[in-house]
């Protein structure tokens, strides 16, 4: 029985040893460590005005601008304000009137996959084919709130057939969305 006390207390007191030898390594570890981050801070100081944590915040998306040349209404048949078109240097921009959700059928179905998705596969087309290099590929997206259609952004968009195309397919679109949303 003392012999297992005697062994017991060996063990424990290697376990303490050890113990003892692993906080002193991360104590000198964590000085390591301070003095690092003391010295990061004196050399950020010196070449930033900015504080540190200020650095370390993320920073807030910034909204892309840009510069419309035109502006056309879309207005329906019976002459009912649908939104409005910004068209600028390849880019178009579209801002329907009212609170249209994403779920009703042509917006995703006809003017999403049937107009805009088969202008980026003639795009891609065209790519592979080297009549056009990839960054002039049809880029789109659509900015909501929840399930409502707040605007569609659609880059690269230059060719005048394509704005019309795009101008008359919204039109139509908008006008079906609206015409469910009464129903």
């Amino acid at each position: 029985m003392i012999e297992m006390l005697d062994e017991d207390a060996r063990i424990l007191a290697d376990l303490k040893k050890d113990l003892e030898e692993k906080i002193m390594r991360m104590e000198k570890e964590l000085s390591s460590l301070k003095v690092l981050l003391k010295l990061v801070d004196e050399t950020l100081s010196k070449i930033s005005f900015i504080p540190a944590s200020k650095l370390m915040e993320e920073e807030e998306p910034q909204q892309e601008t840009y510069e419309f040349e035109q502006t056309f209404p879309i207005k329906s048949k019976t002459g009912e304000d649908l939104g409005t078109i910004y068209v600028g240097k390849g880019i178009l921009k579209i801002v329907p009137k009212q609170d249209l959700s994403l779920k009703i059928p042509p917006f995703q179905s006809f003017f999403i996959e049937r107009v805009l998705e088969e202008m980026k596969k003639k795009d891609e087309i065209a790519v592979e084919q080297k009549k056009k290099s990839p960054e002039e590929i049809l880029e789109y997206e659509i900015k909501s709130e929840g399930d409502i259609i707040k605007e569609v952004i659609i880059r690269n968009v230059s060719e005048e057939s394509r704005i019309r195309e795009i101008r008359s397919s919204i039109r139509w679109t908008l006008e079906r969305m609206m015409e469910k949303m009464s129903r």
